[in-house]
């Protein structure tokens, strides 16, 4: 259920992007999609295919790029990659941490 919110969220963003630039069809996307945003990358691509129907985007290529998840320890300003979502810092153990990047949503490229 989290994926089809998230499908619907980013034929949304697509839908505002084609609109400011006064396009009446779409034939590709770039999305910039945070790691932590989903967990099925494959029921997404689907979920998007299915709910872009009758819309701008119905048949677009949809390209997503995977933003990775860094975080960053409010005490030692360590910046890392966790490999799993930890809550301390692997530096000085700080449980301060928060998160960089990882949860971007972003029309990158719209043709």
């Amino acid at each position: 259920m989290h994926e089809l919110h998230l499908a619907e969220d980013i034929l949304r963003k697509i839908q505002e992007k084609a609109k400011e630039e006064g396009k009446e069809k779409v034939v590709f996307a770039k999305i910039g999609l945070g790691q932590s945003r989903f967990t099925h990358l494959d029921e997404l691509k689907e979920l998007l295919a299915a709910v872009s129907k009758d819309t701008v985007a119905e048949g677009a290529k949809i390209e997503i790029e995977i933003i990775p998840v860094k975080t960053i320890c409010a005490k030692c300003q360590k910046e890392f990659n966790p490999e799993k979502m930890r809550l301390d810092c692997p530096h000085c153990g700080s449980t301060d941490i928060q998160m960089a990047s990882g949860n971007e949503l972003i029309v990158k490229e719209l043709r």
